[in-house]
């Protein structure tokens, strides 16, 4: 079997590749729930990899994201719930603030593949409700392992926003690229891959609403219920809730900028 210059693959290789490169992934139907909050700066500092810092604003973004109509998976889609902390890299050649993801549980196989091979994205497997709406208005979104609860998010009423305010949220949001870190071990010696990575997605905002309060909420698994889920949870947990900053929820589309997307240096 020969591979193609130009193309990228993924294992099983007999699929052939999947995808030119130099091109971006659609994602025609999104749907992102949302909140952020200001945390501690040093708490922060000990989850990032040393090549990153904390951004000037210590801020925590928790993000449910439900995608649909991707062509990929056949026309169906996935759910995922991110981590993520505002973080700055300086190296010798780029530099760079963004979020940085600390994890990001997703409900299906293929993209929590594809994103870890490829991007670096530190992705894992959970189960992930839709957006529930309460009898009091709050929307709520949960994350589950193996039927245990990790952490979930309570949205207050939300109010609809007029074109204007879309439009900034727009350019907001596509000013801050992903950044992570890809790291594969090896068989034997070092890792086949070590180094920081950055990615990017052109979101557009179709319909957008907000919130002025919300709060983040955490389960209490044990090792013998969710294994090393456990330490990501306990380490999550350190990261205090001092102020919320901004709670949001849209509807609309993206693409996932693999073309743009590549290790910093």
């Amino acid at each position: 079997m020969k591979m193609e210059a130009g193309k990228t693959y993924m294992m099983p290789l007999i699929m052939g590749p999947i995808y030119e490169q130099g091109t971006g992934i659609p994602y025609p139907e999104v749907e992102v729930v949302a909140l952020q909050f200001k945390s501690d700066h040093d708490a922060i500092q000990q989850l990032l990899p040393d090549c990153y810092t904390v951004a000037k604003e210590p801020i925590v973004q928790i993000m449910f994201g439900y995608n649909n109509g991707l062509e990929f998976m056949a026309g169906g889609g996935y759910s995922l719930a991110a981590v993520q902390v505002a973080a700055q890299f300086s190296g010798e050649q780029d530099n760079y603030e963004g979020d940085y993801i600390l994890v990001m549980f997703e409900d299906k196989t293929v993209p929590i593949l594809g994103g870890r091979e490829q991007l670096g994205v530190p992705k894992l497997y959970a189960d992930i409700t839709p957006v529930k709406l309460q009898k009091n208005g709050h929307l709520r979104c949960e994350v589950s392992i193996w039927g245990h609860f990790i952490f979930g998010i309570d949205l207050a009423p939300m109010k609809r926003q007029n074109a204007v305010v879309r439009r900034v949220a727009t350019h907001r949001i596509n000013a801050r690229p992903w950044l992570a870190y890809k790291y594969i071990a090896a068989l034997d010696g070092p890792p086949d891959a070590d180094y920081p990575t950055i990615t990017r997605n052109d979101t557009k905002v179709d319909e957008l609403w907000l919130s002025d309060s919300s709060s983040i909420y955490f389960g209490n698994p044990e090792e013998d219920d969710v294994g090393k889920g456990k330490y990501l949870l306990d380490a999550l947990k350190k990261l205090p809730f001092i102020r919320f900053e901004q709670a949001i929820r849209f509807h609309g589309s993206a693409v996932l900028r693999y073309d743009l997307s590549r290790r910093l240096r």
